[in-house]
């Protein structure tokens, strides 16, 4: 009993810890969403404390009721979601009025691993590397996030420090990434 006792107040610290990150991660998905599961998620930071980048990418499953619903917006789903369509934009995301953000280094080959033709569609790998630290996404998640924001019928938000949100109603996702 006393080694049980232990054990527990040993290991409690880390559950804490795991709940709490878990809730971070699911506060990600803006309400009145809910998250059936976290399907793919990948997250490296490099450095530590001021100066430190961070590069992640999260892929949320909602639920069939999230699913429905989200289908049912249809084009008003920025208008439903918290800020509204000030803050939510319909996809595809624009070659010219996003520049800054999506193609940030179209001047600076230097700092790209690969030289592209402009003007080109935004992808979530040009946005991850933005400051030149990517991270290997799975190619079947990067071609989904892609269609997701180069077509119509979805919806996106630019967050807080570097973060993006894309809603994707017909595969019943939310992607979440950033680069900062």
């Amino acid at each position: 009993m006393i080694v049980f006792l232990g054990l527990i107040l040993f290991a409690s610290p880390y559950i804490a810890w795991k709940v709490y990150e878990h809730r971070a991660v699911l506060a990600r998905v803006p309400p009145p969403l809910e998250v059936a599961s976290v399907e793919y998620r990948l997250e490296e930071p490099w450095g530590f404390g001021p100066g430190g980048n961070e590069t992640g990418f999260v892929v949320y499953r909602l639920s069939d009721a999230s699913t429905r619903w989200v289908q049912q917006q249809g084009a008003q789903l920025g208008e439903r979601l918290p800020g509204g369509s000030k803050v939510w934009l319909k996809t595809p995301v624009g070659d010219v009025s996003d520049r800054e953000s999506w193609h940030s280094y179209d001047r600076d080959l230097a700092m790209m691993s690969a030289e592209r033709l402009k003007p080109h569609p935004a992808t979530v790998a040009e946005y991850l590397e933005k400051y030149g630290f990517t991270i290997p996404i799975q190619k079947d998640r990067e071609v989904d996030v892609d269609r997701a924001i180069q077509t119509p019928g979805s919806f996106y938000n630019m967050g807080k420090g570097g973060s993006v949100t894309v809603i994707d109603p017909d595969r019943g996702k939310v992607y979440f990434f950033y680069a900062g």
